[in-house]
């Protein structure tokens, strides 16, 4: 599998972005900056507070000075508190308008071979994983490089901060966290080994849960008695996934564990030494504002460990997504044929064998012969002899393995395969429909003229039946979208599926 660097999967996820969203990135700028300084001002506030205190000035005047910083403290905190609020949504719309249609636009523009592959299954799983999760993958990259930029800036303020008071404290607790985030580190490596295995378990639950929702499949489910059978399947599935994630976890618990320790010693250290600065005549207010910073440095440090394992793992992530959209089917030796001139086909098998990914034997052996314009051919023979596999051969969802299959002289290798798609009509012995109207359904559209597909129903045959329902043209097929869509049998499936083809100015039809 490909695999792209961090700083390419940066310029992937903001460079859209910033072109399209510039609001949304300049907002997560002023959160970072406002999640950094307003706490810092409220441990000036305290430490001006007792410093007042100390020096002795009138109750008025402390009064007056209390409230006019509470005052802005408040402004401050409810404009960190809108940006917060805006961010935990801005991630999602992002997401959504910019990236998930380039999914959807390859999941129905990837090759039949490639979606047939059991590995590109698994990278499909693992794409979607981090397209269509709010904590992880890209959308979880923005939000915890939110939280890394709101930790580095933090780090950087602080630690000016707390270096002014000794820069011994401040280059232990840099060394402190090094070994913290070592330990983080180790997570993330055991996450990449585990991705895998984890989305194969997906893809199985994903599947079951695809097949009980299923009518069709509902009626064998019931009479045969799966339902046992498939929940065990189901609850292996998920045992599976604990298990890996407990491994996971326990390394994770570890690394917290880790923190905890350091964080103790980091504490008894610099509060020690803060002890002894006032002892030797530090003044209250500064010992205060102090103590707060340097809680607040072991936090940044905290913050930054965490989210670098983070980012670590949301980038690993849209490695998978990228690999995906990235996928490239066989391209024509030269420039692609466009065959949507083409009024008759000629097909021609020379020598064609096909063997499917990760089969040991060919399905398809040298196989020739030639199918004239005009001429119907009908396919017989038992079941797995192939027929299947001929109809896609020559319908250019496959390529052979060896041989060449020629259409109008032409190598199906050759041919720009969307224009081909348009010249023939395929059905196959389970048609697709979408939960949609009868009328769409048949016009591969949601515009169509109503008077040339009642001539169209006539023709298969439908227009009866059609006419007998209540919605006629607008009866939606299956019951996903519309409670009162209908179910077809198989046989009138492929009526409907017929009927599909009639509309299409097509040279050349499969059955």
């Amino acid at each position: 599998m490909k695999q792209y660097s961090i700083w390419s999967n940066y310029r992937y996820a903001y460079v859209p972005l910033w072109n399209k969203k510039k609001k949304i990135a300049l907002c997560t700028i002023a959160e970072a900056v406002f999640y950094v300084f307003v706490p810092v001002v409220g441990m000036m506030i305290t430490s001006m507070i007792i410093g007042g205190l100390e020096q002795g000035i009138s109750a008025p005047d402390l009064v007056v000075r209390i409230l006019t910083a509470f005052a802005v403290y408040g402004v401050l905190n409810m404009v960190k508190g809108y940006l917060e609020a805006r961010g935990g949504e801005q991630y999602i719309e992002v997401r959504t308008e910019l990236f998930i249609m380039d999914q959807i636009e390859k999941d129905l523009t990837v090759s039949m071979e490639q979606y047939e592959d059991k590995e590109i299954h698994k990278l499909k799983e693992k794409s979607d994983e981090c397209l269509w999760a709010n904590m992880s993958g890209l959308e979880g990259f923005y939000r915890h490089n939110s939280d890394l930029l709101k930790s580095v800036l933090g780090l950087v303020v602080y630690a000016l901060l707390v270096g002014s008071m000794n820069w011994k404290i401040l280059l232990m607790l840099v060394g402190m966290s090094a070994v913290s985030a070592a330990a983080a580190y180790n997570v993330t490596r055991y996450y990449q080994k585990i991705k895998d295995p984890l989305a194969e378990q997906y893809m199985t639950m994903h599947y079951i849960n695809r097949a009980v929702d299923d009518i069709q499949g509902g009626k064998d489910i019931r009479i045969f008695g799966l339902e046992g059978w498939i929940i065990g399947k189901f609850d292996a599935a998920i045992r599976r996934c604990r298990q890996l994630r407990f491994h996971r976890d326990m390394r994770s618990y570890g690394s917290n564990i880790l923190d905890t320790v350091l964080d103790a010693a980091r504490d008894l250290v610099c509060y020690g030494y803060l002890i002894v600065q006032l002892a030797n005549g530090m003044r209250l207010s500064e010992f205060v504002f102090y103590l707060g910073l340097i809680a607040g440095f072991s936090s940044w440090i905290g913050m930054i460990s965490k989210s670098l394992v983070s980012v670590r793992q949301d980038s690993d992530s849209i490695n998978d997504l990228r690999a995906y959209l990235d996928l490239e089917e066989e391209k024509p030796s030269g420039e692609a044929v466009d065959c949507s001139a083409w009024t008759d086909i000629e097909i021609v098998f020379d020598h064609v064998s096909y063997r499917y990914c990760g089969a040991e034997a060919e399905t398809l052996h040298d196989v020739s012969f030639r199918l004239a314009a005009g001429e119907k051919l009908a396919l017989v023979g038992v079941n797995g002899a192939g027929k299947t596999t001929i109809v896609k051969l020559m319908a250019g969802l496959y390529l052979p393995t060896s041989g060449t299959v020629y259409v109008n002289g032409v190598s199906t290798r050759d041919l720009d395969r969307k224009s081909y798609f348009a010249r023939q009509a395929t059905i196959f012995q389970e048609p697709f429909q979408i939960s949609y109207s009868i009328g769409e359904n048949i016009a591969l559209s949601e515009t169509y003229d109503r008077e040339k597909l009642w001539r169209v129903l006539a023709q298969a045959g439908l227009d009866q039946k059609v006419r007998s329902l209540a919605g006629q043209l607008d009866t939606h097929l299956g019951k996903d979208i519309a409670p009162d869509g209908i179910a077809l049998s198989g046989g009138e499936m492929q009526n409907f599926a017929c009927a599909g083809a009639l509309p299409r100015r097509v040279a050349h039809h499969a059955r």
